[in-house]
């Protein structure tokens, strides 16, 4: 009976390990604002916006877009070209209205200059962050073996006292 009970107790203790793992050894993340890049403004002739316009991306001389997305709520998508040359933009609306708009890139450096090199910071969180996990998951398991151990001495105490005599001094 305390053999099943230990083991389904190990098994769960087995489980949550499995289960914090992944956020254990989880990577960090980071974010950089980047200045420059192209914007294309989706507008109908009206001059209203196309907001939330569906907008793909075409290197030049490719059919494969190279990014696909969604115009913001001002009708305007951006993007960084990655190689100079011709870069055509389609946005369309869902109703059939639909905008193409041929980006000529000739100076790629003008595009994407000044770009930080440096992260936002938030992987020395992450860092933090899984070292307190880590942390607390070794503090949990071991008071969980503490308490199993207390346990016992406790049942053994009551097995110790339930045996000795009323007699005995």
């Amino acid at each position: 009976m305390i053999n099943l009970r230990l083991f389904s107790s190990l098994g769960a203790v087995l489980l949550m390990v499995l289960l914090l793992s992944s956020q254990i050894f989880a990577h960090g993340v980071e974010g950089t604002v980047h200045p420059g890049g192209l914007a294309v403004a989706c507008r109908y002739s009206t001059g209203e916006v196309m907001d939330y316009a569906k907008v793909k991306v075409f290197a030049p001389g490719s059919s494969q877009p190279f990014q696909v997305g969604n115009a913001d709520k001002n009708g305007r998508f951006c993007f960084y070209p990655d190689s100079p040359g011709e870069w055509r933009v389609t946005a369309e609306d869902g109703m059939g209205h639909r905008l193409e708009v041929k980006v000529p890139v000739t100076d790629l450096d003008s595009v994407i200059k000044n770009l930080p090199t440096t992260g936002a910071g938030t992987v020395a969180d992450s860092k933090i962050l899984r070292v307190l996990t880590g942390l607390s998951a070794l503090f949990g398991i071991s008071g969980f073996f503490f308490w199993l151990k207390g346990k016992k001495l406790n049942k053994a105490a009551k097995n110790l006292k339930a045996n000795s005599s009323p007699d005995s001094p």
